[in-house]
């Protein structure tokens, strides 16, 4: 299986400010670009996994080593051992915190609406184990995970 990914993030942002005798416009551009190819090194990676998920109660925990998916048809289990980039959508009204690696030490909190997105290219990536996620009962949110491992 070939893998190759582009990621990329954009702001542009326009404030206008007006006195009395003129305007001016700050615009404030940032933007980050990341091409992963196939492979396990720096700015690699082998394969991708994403789901939309919703709470079934206060909390639900998940494996990076058993995530089930379905490619070409066929049910499989994807299992990740290391993760280049993960992309979180809070589709809920509450927050939801993300624990177990590859999420900071501490924690992450997603607000309602809100997206989290962070990026390791180098060959290690960040850590994969169990993630456990917390909130309302209901809660839904979209996970995207890039990195290395197998698909079986």
């Amino acid at each position: 299986m070939a893998f190759s990914a582009q990621i990329s993030l954009s702001v542009l942002a326009h404030e206008t400010s007006a006195t009395d005798l003129s305007s001016s416009l700050r615009v404030t551009p940032a933007s980050y670009a990341q091409s992963l190819n196939n492979g396990t090194a720096g700015n690699q990676a082998q394969l991708a996994w994403s789901a939309t998920k919703t709470l079934s109660g206060a909390s639900q925990t998940f494996s990076l080593a058993t995530l089930s998916d379905v490619r070409d048809g066929a049910t499989v289990t994807v299992t990740l051992t290391a993760v280049k980039l993960y992309y979180v959508r809070n589709k809920g009204a509450s927050s939801l915190a993300f624990a177990g690696a590859p999420f900071p030490a501490a924690g992450l909190t997603v607000a309602a609406g809100a997206v989290a997105v962070q990026s390791d290219p180098s060959a290690t990536g960040m850590s994969a184990s169990g993630v456990t996620v917390t909130g309302t009962n209901g809660g839904s949110y979209d996970i995207v995970l890039l990195g290395n491992g197998s698909v079986s």
